[in-house]
């Protein structure tokens, strides 16, 4: 009887080990899977604990499904499919670099930046760029140098002078979001909740039609007013982006040459946002790494769009507003290259992200990092403010 027993024991201990093993073969089988899948679907190479997190944010944030930084390389496949991540990654950057001004010192420019800010040394500058989050930017920079004693500094409406962005221990921002996108909320904003809201006076609102043609580089109106006040983009609807950024003084049209002043103008700011991607995402990611603060950007909305006004008023103001976005895009032909080139422009940031450590013994340089005063010198402080022209909430019988 004993010697039955132990048999039967012997039997079920070798199922069970039979049974382990088809598991682990199962096991393995299944992990070299994901493996190649994974050399497919993210080029990037695993170098903080919680990338996937990041890797899929990216991915939202480009609308790529299989390759985190789109640089349309007509090769992709193929290069995902024989490449190891590394190397791809590095084949993506490289291609990156030759279609763009790549500066390749910008983590270490803003690794530099971040000791400063450690140390409450520095002051920060935010070019507002117009209905693309910037009053929610400038809630979160200003809690940001709250916390560090720095100073805070910021211009709107008004073309940039880039001399602003080389001043030692300024940290400069700004943020892109699509321009018809924008476009519209401007007009909701600054123009029918004015009228219908504050105002109180619908009658003098104009439609989403009438508006733009007023607005347009050439009309009577935008003429006047921008002889009346030149410099100023306060209430710019075509190629807003370039004109801010490339020394635009409000005479001439916008062409090639004036695009890639405003490349290489973006490129100098120590951090670019595109508002699409501000709730979520990679780029949320790198302002927290970067920047702890009590807040997240993402928790922070203080402009919350004009989704009530357009539900009641659509129909009434805006029922030729397929036609209008058409004409928007055509006119907006650089802004939207501008717009386009910002995202790849994050995008390669993002990547960089990943081997940055907030937390580093980079050495600090004090020499580097000056305080800024809460006023800067005579010549960037007339720089500074709101330039909110008459007008403006035109056009105007």
């Amino acid at each position: 009887m004993k010697t039955q027993k132990l048999a039967l024991v012997k039997s079920i201990i070798f199922s069970l080990l039979i049974c382990l093993s088809i598991f682990l073969i199962f096991m393995i089988t299944i992990s070299d899977i994901q493996q190649e899948e994974s050399n497919v679907i993210i080029p990037i190479h695993h170098r903080t604990e919680d990338i996937s997190e990041i890797l899929d944010v990216v991915e939202n944030e480009t609308n790529i499904v299989k390759i985190n930084i789109n640089l349309n390389s007509t090769n992709s496949k193929q290069s995902v499919a024989t490449n190891s991540m590394d190397d791809i990654a590095n084949e993506k950057k490289d291609q990156l670099k030759q279609n763009m001004f790549i500066d390749l010192s910008w983590k270490v420019k803003i690794e530099d930046k971040i000791s400063c800010l450690n140390n409450n040394r520095g002051g920060v500058y935010l070019f507002h760029m117009r209905k693309a989050a910037g009053t929610s930017l400038r809630t979160y920079l200003k809690l940001l140098t709250m916390n560090h004693q720095m100073s805070f500094h910021e211009t709107e409406g008004k073309i940039i002078n880039s001399n602003i962005l080389k001043s030692p221990g300024i940290m400069s921002f700004t943020s892109l979001r699509h321009p018809v996108a924008r476009i519209k909320s401007l007009y909701w904003y600054e123009h029918v909740e004015w009228y219908y809201i504050i105002a109180q006076n619908p009658s003098v609102a104009k439609s989403y039609k009438v508006w733009v043609d007023a607005w347009l580089d050439g009309s009577e109106w935008k003429n006047a007013f921008t002889a009346a006040n030149p410099g100023n983009t306060y209430m710019e609807i075509e190629n807003y982006y370039v004109k801010s950024l490339s020394g635009w003084k409000g005479v001439g049209n916008i062409g090639e040459e004036d695009l890639e002043r405003a490349k290489e103008v973006l490129q100098m700011f120590d951090m670019v946002l595109i508002t699409e991607w501000l709730l979520e995402g990679g780029q949320v990611r790198m302002m927290d790494t970067y920047f702890r603060i009590s807040r997240s950007i993402r928790q922070i909305r203080d402009m919350k769009g004009n989704s009530i006004m357009i539900s009641k008023y659509h129909d009434v103001l805006a029922k030729d507003e397929e036609e209008v976005d058409d004409l928007l895009r055509e006119r907006n032909k650089y802004d939207i290259l501008l717009y386009d080139y910002a995202q790849d422009l994050v995008r390669y940031r993002l990547s960089e992200m990943f081997h940055f450590d907030r937390n580093s013994s980079r050495v600090f340089d004090e020499n580097s990092c000056p305080i800024v005063p809460i006023k800067l010198e005579p010549m960037y402080q007339k720089e500074m403010g709101v330039f909110r022209p008459p007008k403006h909430k035109g056009p105007l019988e």
